[in-house]
């Protein structure tokens, strides 16, 4: 168990990935931090991370208001004592056309997916410096930030922003040892993508369309970006920074 004593705060960790991801890295020993806008589904998360014999907080915050990322930050130096993994995982996505898209519905999508990867990570590397122990960041970006697909135009900017956010603070705080690297998850199955999938009409066929996109002809899982996340996370990847894992079953390979 490598992160035994570490301490990892998750933005997005209600559902989906974000939910994921926290409940395998405190399957590894961390205690976990459960960040996210609605304290329900956060909670549900705290109680599955109990269940599996984990430690873990939940605490309600906006990443897309310094105040409140101020604050989370705040809580966790002042009652855990140390910082030493954040995963940027919060975001929202929306499908549009540019040119049906507002300048408003970009201006909130942006807010969560890239200025709040630079609050937390701010905040965070602050902490970390303080700590004096290094650290590591893992933001989440998408496959998206590298290939160009329709109606996603807001979403694939922003993640590619990510990655290219990723490269420049590897760069200023390397000398700090603290670590940042993206994960690039492809298509994951997830209960949000189910939505998505039943919304046009006919799933079955949308799901198939992505399964032949991908070298690997399936869909991802939750829990295979969290074993990647996990990864970034841990020693075991010791080496990187700088760096973006894509995880996308070969879509991008052609």
């Amino acid at each position: 168990m490598q992160l035994e004593g570490k301490t990892v705060v998750i933005t997005g960790a209600g559902s989906g990935l974000g939910r994921a991801i926290a409940r395998r890295l405190a399957r590894d020993g961390a205690s976990v931090v459960a960040a996210g806008d609605r304290a329900g589904p956060l909670a549900e998360t705290v109680a599955l991370i109990e269940q599996d014999g984990g430690r873990a907080l939940a605490v309600t915050a906006d990443v897309s208001r310094e105040d409140d990322v101020a604050a989370l930050i705040e809580r966790v130096a002042d009652e855990l004592g140390r910082l030493d993994v954040l995963i940027n995982n919060a975001g929202v996505e929306f499908s549009k056309p540019v040119l049906e898209t507002t300048g408003e519905e970009w201006d909130a999508l942006m807010s969560v997916n890239l200025k709040g990867v630079f609050l937390c990570a701010k905040h965070a590397i602050g902490a970390m410096r303080g700590f004096g122990n290094g650290g590591v960041i893992v933001n989440v970006a998408s496959e998206l930030a590298l290939t160009g697909s329709e109606n996603v135009a807001a979403y694939s900017a922003s993640k590619a922003g990510v990655v290219q956010l990723t490269r420049a603070l590897a760069v200023e705080h390397a000398a700090d040892g603290i670590r940042v690297n993206a994960l690039s998850p492809g298509v994951i199955l997830t209960a949000l993508l189910q939505v998505a999938l039943d919304a046009t009409g006919d799933a079955a066929a949308r799901r198939r369309e992505f399964e032949e996109r991908t070298l690997l002809k399936r869909l991802g899982t939750p829990e295979e970006a969290a074993e990647a996340a996990l990864f970034l996370a841990s020693p075991r990847s010791s080496y990187m920074t700088g760096a973006n894992l894509v995880l996308d079953g070969g879509w991008t390979a052609h």
